[in-house]
């Protein structure tokens, strides 16, 4: 089964932060206890399109990241509702790479400014997550992985709207037990 994954993520060390975002913006869904200066969000909304609700509610820094593992996988941030960068690629018979908000110090300075980073990050670092020269080198960096590392997110493999509410369909205490709250 391939993962169909989409999550954002709150600049935040308060998981009521979170919340409060979701009931801002009038939307269902589920948000994780803060870990590593981030809340995970998982709205209800139309799945790979950017929940503009929740955007347009947004005060703090948001990260909206996808992977939809066989087909392709993007990234983007946002500044209260305005978005400051964006990634995206494709594939499905050639590799299709949209850059046209790729703004590499935006990621830079929002690693390396979270408290919890692993190390300080520079531009090439950066460029060497979202550059690779053929379909076989991007599967061996695992870039969505690596991102999600420097930016330090623990909740976005498995992640969305429905896999939450399955999870918590099938077995609501374990939800509750790992503190997702439901709005």
């Amino acid at each position: 089964m391939s993962e169909f994954s989409e999550s954002y993520h709150l600049f935040s060390t308060e998981q009521n932060d979170g919340v409060e975002l979701l009931k801002r913006a009038w939307l269902r869904g589920y948000v994780y206890p803060a870990s590593n200066h981030w809340v995970t969000i998982a709205p209800k909304g139309k799945i790979f399109k950017p929940n503009k609700r929740l955007i347009n509610s947004n005060k703090g820094t948001l990260v909206h990241l996808i992977n939809a593992e066989d087909h392709g996988w993007s990234i983007s941030v946002y500044d209260g509702n305005k978005r400051a960068f964006h990634f995206e690629c494709a594939w499905e018979e050639e590799v299709e790479i949209n850059q046209d908000e790729y703004n590499r110090e935006r990621m830079v300075e929002l690693i390396n400014q979270n408290p919890n980073k692993l190390s300080v990050v520079t531009p090439l670092d950066i460029t060497k997550v979202f550059y690779f020269s053929d379909f076989e080198e991007f599967f061996e960096r695992d870039p969505v992985n690596q991102i999600a590392g420097l930016l330090r997110l623990d909740n976005y493999k498995w992640v969305s709207y429905e896999y939450v509410q399955a999870e918590y369909k099938e077995n609501s205490s374990e939800v509750i037990n790992k503190g997702i709250k439901m709005v």
